[in-house]
């Protein structure tokens, strides 16, 4: 594969993004332009960045257009989209070229603009769901481990920490959970268990971490 492809890149909040959404606006861009389409996440979830681009480089691709996906205009988001792939490139030394595109204020403003001339759908969910019984349920693990999914994180394996230590959980009575950023990004991976700090931490370290089953 040669020529350029588009990766579209979203931040997800700490409970994720909608990924259905998401792969829905993946294939109408797809469906509308010659290049292939690729999602990305700067952090929390899978693919990162520097994974998505990794896989384009092998594909052969020469060039990617970088789409972050926040309205309004997300400082965070393209500072360190920039951040994650200049760090990729200084450690690979190689790869396509890379661009950003344009801030989608403008166009998603004229498309609001569209919306407001209709009138709408009425809203009709109950609302029950909301007070459901099952949000009152407190369960207390043993133990609690943070995973640090931030944005530098990730470009250090955060995602493959992650996974190992979830897959080490079953059944046990400890508890993992993705976080944000922690702070100490250059010591990541970085896993909080209570008051303790592990820095570095790989997947080949979960089974220690988690301890044996019980």
């Amino acid at each position: 594969m040669t020529g350029r492809a588009l990766v579209l890149i979203a931040r997800p909040t700490p409970s994720g993004v909608d990924g259905r959404s998401l792969a829905g606006l993946a294939r109408a861009v797809a469906e509308r332009v010659a290049e292939p389409v690729r999602i990305a996440h700067l952090d929390q979830q899978d693919p990162s960045v520097p994974a998505v681009l990794d896989e384009l480089a092998a594909d052969g691709v020469d060039s990617v257009l970088l789409v972050p996906l926040a309205v309004p205009a997300d400082r965070y988001l393209t500072s360190w989209i920039a951040r994650a792939v200049t760090h990729r490139r200084s450690g690979t030394g190689s790869g396509p070229e890379l661009r950003m595109a344009p801030e989608l204020t403008e166009l998603v403003a004229d498309a609001v603009v569209d919306l407001a001339r209709g009138e709408g759908r009425p809203i009709t969910v109950s609302g029950a769901a909301f007070a459901s019984p099952a949000y009152s349920e407190l369960e207390i693990p043993d133990r609690h481990l943070f995973v640090c999914r931030g944005p530098r994180c990730l470009v250090y394996g955060a995602g493959e920490t992650h996974r190992a230590l979830a897959a080490a959980a079953k059944g046990t009575t400890t508890q993992v959970t993705p976080c944000g950023c922690l702070g100490p990004c250059n010591l990541g991976p970085l896993v909080v268990d209570g008051g303790t700090w592990h820095t570095g931490v790989t997947a080949d370290d979960a089974d220690r971490l988690v301890g044996p089953a019980g």
